[in-house]
């Protein structure tokens, strides 16, 4: 090998070693952005089942009413109150 044919291989070796870190990074700035996408979505969540969590706490201190028993029967289980008539809309069908 001459002198010549050596450098011009390493200036080859160089610059294919360059351009794959050059797409290597390109490519982890993406997955980047889309995990602090992920982050946010999730951070989302954590906040409504907190709240969500909060609110069945202050429910449990509270206590469970009457009230809250009948609305239960009626969207739960189907139930209604003595005497009461319920009618189901089956034109949709």
């Amino acid at each position: 090998m001459s002198q010549k044919q050596v450098p011009m291989v390493l200036k080859i070796v160089m610059l294919a070693f360059l351009l794959y870190a050059v797409v290597t990074i390109v490519n982890l700035q993406s997955q980047i952005a889309d995990k602090k996408e992920q982050l946010g979505q999730l951070s989302m969540q954590v906040e409504e089942y907190s709240a969500a969590n909060e609110a069945l706490k202050e429910d449990l201190k509270s206590g469970i009413t009457d009230e809250d028993i009948s609305e239960i029967a009626r969207t739960e289980l189907g139930y209604t109150e003595p005497g009461e008539r319920v009618f189901v809309d089956t034109s949709s069908r």
